[in-house]
Parts: structure tokens; C-alpha cells; sequence
């Protein structure tokens, strides 16, 4: 659609917490992150026609800014499921405790 945001944020509001923190935290997300903006910045200035380049390399673009969707995704999954296992273990450990008393 003509002029649709696609940055991470509105792309992952559920994530936010997490994207913020990784970009925060991690240079492989925050590189990733910086590449995946810069796409979407050159792919929004091509929709509203300041730049005009062939097809194949929009549809190239699109395609990388995909590549870079995908695996901040998988990213941020992995660290949300990091997190809730610290939670889990952090649990389990207070109730021993508390078992223990």
C-alpha cells in the first residue's frame, strides 16, 4: 500500500519491549535493525516517487527488507522464550525455598 509504515515498530507492537532491548543489547540485531530501516526508508521514498528505479530492483529490496523481517523476528522470539525460562527457573527456585522453610 502506497505510503504504509513497515518499520519493526509497527510491524511488531507486541514487541516493543523486546525489540528496544535487543537493539539495546545486541550488534547483530541493532546491524540488522539499521539495515532493515534503511530498506524501508529507500523502499518508502520509491513509493512516493522521489526515487524511480527498475522494477527487479524494488522487488529485490522487498525482498531483503524480508530476509531482515524474518530473522529479527526469530531474534526476538528467541530472546522472549530466554527470558521466560529465567522466570520459570527463578520460580522453581523461590518455591524450593519456600518448600524447604
Amino acid at each position: 500500500m502506497y505510503g504504509e509504515k513497515h518499520d519493526l515498530r509497527h510491524e511488531f507492537p507486541e514487541y516493543e519491549k523486546e525489540i528496544h532491548h535487543l537493539k539495546m543489547n545486541n550488534n547483530h540485531f541493532a546491524r540488522f535493525f539499521k539495515e532493515y530501516d534503511d530498506i524501508d526508508d529507500e523502499l518508502m521514498r520509491i513509493q512516493q516517487e522521489i526515487e524511480t528505479p527498475a522494477d527487479n530492483y524494488v522487488d529485490g529490496l522487498k525482498k531483503e527488507r524480508l530476509f531482515y523481517k524474518d530473522e529479527m523476528y526469530f531474534m526476538i522470539l528467541k530472546h522472549r522464550r530466554k527470558q521466560h525460562i529465567k522466570a520459570i527457573k527463578k520460580t522453581k527456585k523461590r518455591l524450593k525455598k519456600m518448600a524447604k522453610k
